[in-house]
Formats: structure tokens, sequence, C-alpha cells
């Protein structure tokens, strides 16, 4: 279960690796020059958001995004936030919601892991932003049973989750 709390999550801007649909494995990088203005043109809407808690992945590229749309601020860094590998994704973006009950041992570990580190992160005093990968956002939606929202989103994009009048998970991108 995924704590009740409204936050943003931002996954990271884009890198050389995964400008294109097709997700590969890949080291730790950076941010390309896209990514890096990705992250610059989102600042000023972060900015006005008053976020309390910055959580992030350990990988370099959500480092860097958070800094160009943070720069003064301090975050907590979250290793169970770390991005899926391709394996996974393709295996958690063929089973959809099913792959809790149908997936393989390998995928059911990153989705606990990630649930960890989501909660790890709504833990902390809020309003919370998380900045992390696109992995993690798919994981985000799967426990939450989000409905009405793509699953998979672009580089640098903003989502608010809240709890809707019904008690239930929706999202919105900002």
């Amino acid at each position: 279960m995924i704590l009740k709390k409204d936050f943003f999550f931002v996954r990271h801007g884009q890198t050389d690796h995964n400008r294109f649909l097709d997700k590969v494995d890949h080291e730790d990088i950076s941010l390309n020059v896209i990514g890096k203005e990705q992250a610059k043109n989102l600042a000023p809407l972060i900015a006005g958001l008053c976020i309390q808690t910055i959580c992030c992945s350990p990988l370099r590229r959500a480092k860097e995004t958070k800094q160009l749309l943070l720069p003064n601020s301090v975050h907590l860094e979250i290793n169970d936030l770390g991005e899926c590998t391709s394996q996974i994704w393709k295996e958690m973006t063929l089973l959809g919601s099913k792959v809790l009950i149908s997936g393989s041992e390998t995928t059911k570990c990153y989705l606990h892991r990630a649930k960890q580190g989501i909660n790890e992160a709504l833990s902390q005093q809020g309003p919370v932003l998380i900045v992390a990968h696109g992995g993690i956002h798919w994981a985000i939606c799967c426990w939450m049973g989000i409905i009405e929202h793509d699953w998979i989103i672009d580089n640098c994009q903003l989502v608010h989750f809240s709890i809707n009048c019904l008690g239930g998970w929706q999202a919105k991108i900002l």
C-alpha cells in the first residue's frame, strides 16, 4: 500500500540513451542538452508549488534534473527510487497491472523496492516532489491502480498525484 498523501513526481530530463521510445539499459549517465533545457523550462512551474521535501533517485540524470529544477535546495537521495532494467520494463508494460500477480520474481522485487522508495519519500514533510524515472512512475501508477492517466510519461513531465473524493488515487499532468 502507498501512503495516502498528495505529492508531485517528475521524470528526469532526456539523455542520449532515452531519446527514442525503446528502453535500453545504460550506465549512470548525464542529461543531454535537450534534457537540461527541459528541466530549466519546468523550473518556474516547480518553484510555484511550495515543495517542502525533494526526494531523488541516486542516478545522475535524476540528480541533475533536481539541481536544474531547484538549484538551491537540499534533497533526500533514496536508493529505492532507482530505475528498472529494460527486461523488467518490457515485462511491466506487457502485463500491465497483472504484473503484481503474474510477473517474474525479479520484476515483483523491483515493484516492491519502488513501493518502499515511494513510501520513504511520502513519509517526509510535504508537499513532496519525487524526481526519478519512468519505471518508478509506472510502479506508482500500478500500485495505486491509477486509471485515466498514461502510465508511461515523457522526460521532464510533471505529475500531481492526489486523493479523489472517493478516497482513491488520481493523477494529473501539470
